[in-house]
């Protein structure tokens, strides 16, 4: 159906091409030249919308649109195919405004103005006033500055001293004490890529990961709380929501992967308390592992989370590119193997290969026409080697999860056989020992704010100051709130259900407030 509005309305865009050109021959070259200018925006506007549509199902979103700048990310199979689009209802637009003084539109009449205008603005789901409503609430995050004093009154309403409130026997589960604990973030990594969970059959395509359900304790129906990576990372580390995310499209370019190391580090440091901050206070050394290079805003941004190192793909090869998920792997069973890291440690890795739109360079699944397939089966078996690797140990812990749910697409929908729209899905949390026994514990919807205190709590660790909205998996005590309500841009979910939240609905909205009004004390400082 949006298909179907979207060509009808780029069908207006060059009927009202053809007969203002045919109206306007003997007007100036600036007349004509506003008016072409005007309508080749909407051409864009409208083949941008069809890309999206043909790509991942919906129209573009404020996630889409604020992460323009990284489009390297999403594959140059899928950026070809939208550019081409978009050229294509460029140059017909430009091809209409050519010929018109040919007169072949001369049977055209105002009438179709007149239409166009009604159509666009009575029409809520059409792909015109789909992208203002868009780009209208792209700006007002952008420019989000936050409030000096409603900051100190959310410290005050969050701030603790404890992480936890009773005093549930974890370690009869699992016993984190004293252990080097592994926290693998899988890229845009939804629970139904491993083969055990998918709807669809895919005989083969997570061996390793199957294993290590098999042998780890799992927590099923466990949910991401935002997307994307910038927030996730943090988000989970700091059981927080924030609003800025990595790009910002506007003129502004205050996404925190827009601005400069100095400013980030300024922005950033200091707002919240995290788990490498709280575990420095018990003796404990934290790293971060990352794919990207260090002079990357996100491994900047990870150094404010107070690891005692973060690293970068750089530290480890000369060459300008990104770790693959083979060499991320290879590069963290080094870093553990061969005791390069001071004990007791708390290292977590976030890999690139299982990023929408991304292929894999290495391992293909089946005929490797499924770039999706082809990007999971390759992570299943460089993680695979990587926990073999360290299947003897007793001192280790791996834990598995992703900085989000992946962002859905039309290939992922036709792949996994589920239709979703946002990017809110049940995402892998399974903790690995040696000597654990395994066990499926039942997580009843609640999310990713609950990864950093359930960590802590297992790792013995109850008494310290933070602000963390969410609960330990374990603590039946503590008031729940947050746990179950996931945060994209404006967009807000419940969980289990996947309800989207209404503002119309006094409950809803009250919990949609406490979010907002937590990003001020999230967000950056400079603005206070």
């Amino acid at each position: 159906m949006l298909i179907g509005i979207t060509l009808w309305e780029l069908m207006l865009v060059l009927l009202c091409t053809a007969f203002l050109f045919t109206k306007c021959l003997h007007r100036g070259a600036v007349c004509k030249g506003i008016i072409l200018s005007v309508l080749l925006v909407l051409a864009a506007i409208g083949g941008g919308q069809l890309s999206d549509l043909l790509v991942t199902g919906r129209y573009v979103d404020v996630l889409t649109l604020s992460n323009i700048y990284s489009y390297s990310d999403v594959g140059w199979k899928i950026l070809l195919s939208s550019a081409f689009i978009v050229f294509v209802c460029l140059g017909l637009t430009l091809f209409v405004a050519i010929t018109a003084k040919k007169g072949w539109y001369k049977i055209i009449g105002w009438q179709i103005i007149a239409y166009s205008l009604i159509f666009w603005c009575i029409n809520p789901q059409g792909a015109i006033q789909s992208f203002c409503k868009t780009a209208y609430d792209t700006l007002n995050q952008s420019f989000y500055s936050p409030n000096a004093k409603m900051r100190e009154l959310q410290q005050k309403m969050y701030a603790k001293d404890t992480i936890y409130d009773n005093d549930v026997d974890v370690s009869r589960i699992f016993d984190l004490r004293g252990k080097n604990v592994v926290v693998v973030f899988a890229e845009g990594f939804a629970a139904e890529f491993i083969e055990k969970f998918s709807h669809k059959e895919h005989k083969g395509l997570t061996p390793n990961l199957n294993k290590f359900l098999e042998e780890g304790v799992y927590f099923n129906d466990y949910f991401n709380h935002t997307a994307s990576t910038f927030r996730g990372l943090r988000g989970q580390l700091t059981s927080s929501y924030q609003l800025r995310r990595g790009y910002s499209n506007t003129d502004v370019k205050n996404g925190l992967a827009q601005i400069s190391g100095d400013e980030l580090k300024k922005t950033l440091s200091g707002t919240l308390i995290s788990v490498p901050h709280i575990l420095k206070e018990h003796d404990y050394h934290s790293y971060f592992l990352s794919t990207h290079l260090n002079n990357y805003q996100l491994n900047m941004m990870l150094q404010t989370l107070e690891f005692d190192r973060v690293y970068g793909a750089d530290d480890f090869q000369d060459t300008n590119n990104e770790l693959t998920d083979q060499q991320l792997f290879a590069t963290l069973s080094d870093l553990i193997n061969n005791d390069k890291l001071k004990k007791p440690f708390f290292i977590g890795t976030y890999n690139l290969g299982t990023h929408f739109g991304q292929d894999s360079p290495d391992l293909k699944y089946g005929d490797g026409s499924n770039c999706i397939l082809n990007a999971i089966r390759n992570f299943d078996d460089a993680f695979g080697k990587f926990w073999n690797s360290v299947k003897d140990r007793d001192d280790i812990v791996v834990v598995l999860t992703a900085d989000h749910a992946v962002i859905p697409g039309n290939l992922y929908v036709a792949t996994f056989g589920t239709d979703r729209s946002f990017p809110i899905n049940q995402v892998p949390f399974v903790i690995w020992n040696r000597n654990f026994k395994h066990k499926v514990l039942d997580a009843k919807g609640r999310n990713s704010l609950d990864l950093a205190p359930t960590l802590l709590q297992a790792m013995g660790i109850k008494n310290a100051p933070n602000y963390f909205l969410g609960c330990s998996i374990f603590d039946t005590a503590c008031p729940r709130p947050f746990e179950h309500i996931a945060n994209v841009d404006d967009g807000f979910w419940e969980t289990p259900s996947l309800r989207p939240l209404s503002p119309n609905n006094p409950q809803d909205a009250e919990i949609m407030k406490k979010v907002r009004d937590f990003y001020n004390l999230s967000e950056d400082r400079r603005y206070l």
